[in-house]
């Protein structure tokens, strides 16, 4: 369990790393590659129309940084989202989801990439539902490949064309960064489509989905139920759930002044 534990510390360490390097290091202000007084038009009409790609939307953005925010639909249904800094460092990521994904997740903008001057996109690969949520797999296989490693590849080739035609010029470097499924996702990038990125970060990475998927399910029912011969009731049933909930909302509610039914984040 210590060998466990400190192997998880190394690798949280080395991760942590691996974000500084990507986002830290030749990302200044001053390092800056758009050109000055550059004006790129964030319209429908100033993008190239690619094979099966349909753009559903392109925004001008102010929040956290201007930029041009294009959304759009690769193939029948993996969603994408490629936001494009004014100010661009000419440089691209793409972060990855977590769990079963099902919307339209980036991680590297938790890291800052935006703001950083990277042309950055996420995906929902290829499914709309709660991360937790796997119905969708049932008897689609290509719902099951585009989860599997061809939304992350498909919408990166896209979004990279993109990138180089509204800033009129290719990136010089490509990065993939993710953590758990997103780890898996850049695992399977480096494999697959090693061509794709100049560099991949693939933290905690999840890809050994039998064993996530089954032996996790086999503890936590365990745990939930230890008597086999008692399955009716969990441990933690509805209503030791709700005595929970209603134990933490009194003690927390009010750590923002203000009472109203919702745990602030502090």
């Amino acid at each position: 369990m210590k060998n466990m534990r400190a192997i998880g510390m190394l690798s949280l360490a080395l991760f942590a790393i691996a974000l500084q390097a990507a986002f830290l290091s030749g990302c200044s202000k001053g390092q800056n590659l758009t050109p000055q007084n550059a004006e790129f038009a964030c319209n429908l009409e100033s993008l190239p129309q690619l094979p099966d790609v349909t753009i559903t939307s392109v925004t001008q953005e102010t929040e956290s940084v201007p930029h041009c925010k294009v959304a759009g639909v690769i193939g029948p249904e993996i969603h994408f989202e490629l936001l494009l800094p004014e100010e661009w460092n000419g440089k691209f990521v793409m972060g990855g989801g977590g769990g079963f994904v099902g919307s339209v997740v980036n991680i590297s903008l938790l890291y800052g990439s935006l703001q950083r001057g990277y042309a950055t996109v996420g995906t929902d690969t290829g499914h709309q539902a709660h991360s937790l949520d796997a119905s969708w797999a049932l008897n689609n296989l290509e719902r099951i490949v585009n989860f599997g490693h061809q939304a992350v590849h498909r919408t990166a080739v896209t979004a990279q064309a993109l990138t180089s035609a509204y800033y009129g010029r290719a990136a010089s470097k490509n990065y993939f960064i993710g953590c758990s499924r997103g780890g898996g996702q850049a695992l399977m990038e480096a494999q697959r489509y090693p061509e794709d990125f100049d560099g991949i970060v693939a933290g905690a990475p999840a890809y050994n989905w039998t064993h996530e998927l089954g032996a996790r399910n086999a503890w936590v029912n365990q745990a939930m139920y230890p008597n086999p011969d008692y399955l009716s009731v969990a441990v933690i049933g509805p209503e030791k759930t709700q005595l929970i909930g209603k134990a933490v909302m009194e003690q927390c509610d009010s750590l923002d002044g203000l009472e109203d039914g919702v745990i602030p984040c502090l």
